[in-house]
């Protein structure tokens, strides 16, 4: 792969699936892509199952299929999810004058 010693150094102790050893022609550089865990339950769906799961979620709760997913994956954020997406009544009324 053309790393020098520092280079497989920094491989050794990096943190697998979170940090990456990135070579283009403009560097190199250690990345880290830590992700919380609400881009995960987006981002990190893989593999026929749980794409299975996603539909399935979006078929039972078409409009409101991304507070679902998130209560199956991160129930603390899906309350304020929900909270997104249902106007409130005040903001909801309209007003002639």
């Amino acid at each position: 792969m053309g790393l020098n010693e520092r280079e497989l150094e920094l491989l050794q102790v990096s943190i697998p699936k979170q940090q990456y050893y990135v070579v283009s022609k403009l560097g190199r550089r250690l990345v880290d892509l830590r992700l919380g865990k609400v881009a995960l339950a987006w981002l990190g769906v893989s593999g026929r199952e749980e794409r299975q799961i996603v539909q399935s979620v979006i078929d039972e709760y078409p409009a409101t299929w991304r507070t679902e997913w998130l209560r199956l994956k991160v129930p603390t954020w899906s309350d304020y999810f929900r909270s997104l997406e249902t106007p409130k009544e005040e903001e909801s009324l309209c007003v002639s004058l």
